[in-house]
C-alpha cells in the first residue's frame, strides 16, 4: 500500500473479529515501531504484548472499561523508558522526548497494521498505576498507550478533518497578510494528470510516426527512378 494512501485510509477500529492475530504479524508491527525516530537515537520504547484474558480484563478496568480493550485479540502496552532518556536529557527528556518518541513509534505501528489488513485503536485514557500493576511494570517504565489490535469487524468512515490551510501560518503565528497556496492535489488528481501526460505523449508519438510514414510513401511514389 502506498504510504500516503495508508495514512489517508487508516481508521480507529474498536470492533474486531473473533480471530487470533499470528505472532509473525505482531512482530511486523513491532519492527515498524522500532524504525521511528527518537531523541539521540535512544529508542526508549518498550512493548508488552497482552493476550491473556485475565490481564486484558485488568487493562479494561484500568482504561475506564472501554470494551475494545477487553475484546481485542491483542493489546500492546507501549511504554517509555523515561530513566534512559532522562539520563541524557534531564527533565525535558523525561517529560517530552520520551513521549514524542513513543508516539512516533505508535503511529508506525498503526500504519503498519493497516497496511497488512489489521485494525488498531490508540487508547490513552487509563490509570497508569493500574496498568503497571496489571503488567508488572517497574517504576522507571511509563505506560504511554494501549494499542488494541485485531482483524476489523467494522468499516469506519472518515472523520471530519480541519483543513491544514486553516492551521498553518507563514513565518510567524497569525501572519495572515499574505495568501498561502500549497497547491496540494489529491492522489487521484496526480494519477489522472500522469495518465493525461502519457496519453498526450503517445498521441504525439503516433502523429509523428504517421506523418513520417506518409512522407516516406510520397518520396517513394514521386522521386525520380534511378537509372542503372
Amino acid at each position: 500500500m502506498d504510504v500516503l494512501e495508508c495514512i489517508k485510509t487508516r481508521r480507529s477500529i474498536r470492533l474486531y473479529q473473533k480471530r487470533d492475530v499470528p505472532n509473525h504479524l505482531i512482530g511486523l508491527i513491532l519492527d515498524a515501531a522500532t524504525r521511528a525516530p527518537s531523541a539521540g537515537n535512544l529508542q526508549p520504547w518498550e512493548f508488552i504484548v497482552v493476550r491473556d484474558p485475565e490481564r486484558k480484563e485488568m487493562l479494561w478496568r484500568a482504561s475506564l472499561k472501554q470494551d475494545h480493550v477487553k475484546h481485542a485479540p491483542v493489546v500492546i502496552v507501549v511504554c517509555a523508558n523515561v530513566k534512559k532518556v532522562a539520563a541524557r536529557y534531564g527533565k525535558r527528556g523525561e517529560r517530552l522526548y520520551a513521549i514524542q518518541d513513543t508516539a512516533a513509534a505508535i503511529q508506525n505501528m498503526m500504519l503498519a497494521a493497516h497496511a497488512i489488513g489489521l485494525g488498531t485503536c490508540w487508547v490513552g485514557a487509563f490509570d497508569e498505576e493500574e496498568v503497571k500493576v496489571a503488567c508488572s511494570i517497574p517504576e522507571h517504565i511509563r505506560p504511554v498507550a494501549l494499542i488494541t489490535v485485531g482483524y476489523p469487524a467494522e468499516k469506519s468512515s472518515e472523520p471530519p478533518r480541519v483543513p491544514f490551510e486553516n492551521l498553518t501560518w507563514i513565518d510567524f503565528y497569525e501572519n495572515s497578510k499574505e495568501p498561502w497556496e500549497f497547491g496540494l492535489k489529491s492522489l487521484d488528481a496526480y494519477v489522472r494528470e500522469l495518465q493525461l501526460s502519457i496519453e498526450r505523449k503517445f498521441d504525439e508519438f503516433s502523429k509523428k510516426k504517421k506523418k513520417s510514414s506518409f512522407l516516406d510513401e510520397l518520396k517513394k511514389k514521386f522521386s525520380p527512378s534511378k537509372k542503372k
